[in-house]
């Protein structure tokens, strides 16, 4: 870090030390106070974006699998279900509860579980075959989203994928995004005032990145790029989500 007077670096990155330290707190308080409800108010656009995840990742038995930002474990413990080990990670430890509650209902002992940010989960170089997250990275700041995206290439063993299946859109300014804007705002309208209230809500996040960070497929595949991924695909699933993949490339 450089001490030179007047230098804005060391500013620049105690602010972005402050900003990652608020996300992880809120996105905590969020998902734990969540915890009992969540799986209950997933729509069918969420069970179509999973299973598409799940097609994309083609596990096989014996697969080692981390799936960052698990929740209640939706992917996690289809994972297990079809032989991997699976290591699911969320930054609510209520959240990590109900996973292997449910986990050891079903008699799966191949599911563990860290609390942990996703941003600050440190794992073992090439230890990995698929690293797989389903609606959890578009509430990670920007410059986490390409930090964790490093982390997961390294975790991973040659011929590993990463898959990240996500609401994904810009801030607006193509017609695709303003059609999937449109799109949102009619479904919830008809819901009457809560869904007013939702909207609400909604626009502040989405307009001042409050918890809602999405960015493009373009922009997830620039940033697999980046990290060294090839093989690098983008496909949309519903109005707002997508799913993209990349590979780490053989040695």
């Amino acid at each position: 870090m450089s001490n030179v007077p007047g230098d804005p670096k060391p500013l620049a990155s105690w602010g972005k030390k402050l900003s990652t330290r608020l996300s992880i707190a809120t996105q905590r308080r969020t998902w734990t106070r969540r915890a009992d409800t969540w799986d209950r108010h997933n729509d069918a656009g969420m069970t179509k974006v999973a299973a598409k995840a799940m097609e994309v990742a083609n596990v096989q038995p014996g697969m080692v699998c981390v799936d960052l930002g698990c929740g209640g474990g939706r992917l996690a413990l289809e994972l297990a279900r079809r032989g991997a080990t699976v290591v699911g990670v969320d930054v609510s430890g209520a959240m990590v509860d109900r996973m292997l509650a449910q986990a050891s209902s079903e008699r799966l002992e191949n599911v563990t579980g860290v609390v942990s940010p996703i941003e600050r989960l440190s794992l073992e170089a090439s230890s990995v075959d698929l690293v797989i997250s389903n609606y959890a990275l578009h509430h990670l700041l920007d410059d986490d989203k390409a930090k964790v995206v490093r982390a997961a290439y390294g975790w991973l063993r040659p011929g590993g994928r990463l898959i990240n299946s996500d609401m994904m859109l810009g801030r607006g300014t193509t017609t695709q995004d303003r059609q999937v804007i449109a799109s949102k705002i009619r479904v919830m309208a008809k819901k009457g005032i809560p869904g007013y209230w939702r909207i609400i809500k909604n626009a502040g996040r989405y307009l001042f990145r409050l918890r809602e960070r999405p960015i493009t497929p373009e922009a997830w595949i620039r940033l697999y790029q980046a990290a060294g991924f090839t093989d690098c695909s983008s496909v949309n699933v519903v109005a707002e989500a997508n799913v993209v993949s990349g590979v780490k490339a053989l040695a």
